[in-house]
């Protein structure tokens, strides 16, 4: 899931790269452009785009086909959630108990 994450911000930084390179920013004051902002030269020669302006091309993720087996078929995730919930939450607890059997029994 990770890979899955970074790809898509890496898509999503090249989309927005792709972007920002044919943007032209029109200067709010003609006098004083400021760093990034065309200058007036720039902004003049620019003609207005019509048509699709960014083309998105999406990629879909390659599906593992497999077969469902009977362990899967058996298999009750929503009570497994809940036990591990429930471990990770009382783990210090357990942990505190331990250590006083062990302390009780010394």
């Amino acid at each position: 899931m990770h890979s899955l994450r970074s790809s898509c911000v890496q898509t999503n930084v090249a989309r927005l790269k792709a972007y920002r390179s044919n943007v032209v920013l029109f200067p709010r004051n003609v006098k004083k452009p400021k760093a990034g902002e065309a200058s007036v030269a720039d902004f003049r020669a620019v003609e207005q785009f019509k048509g699709p302006l960014q083309p998105t091309t999406v990629t879909k993720p390659a599906l593992e086909l497999m077969k469902v087996t009977k362990d899967m078929k058996e298999f009750k995730a929503y009570g497994k959630l809940r036990i591990e919930r429930a471990n990770a939450r009382l783990v210090g607890v357990r942990a505190k108990k331990a250590k006083e059997a062990a302390a009780k029994e010394e």
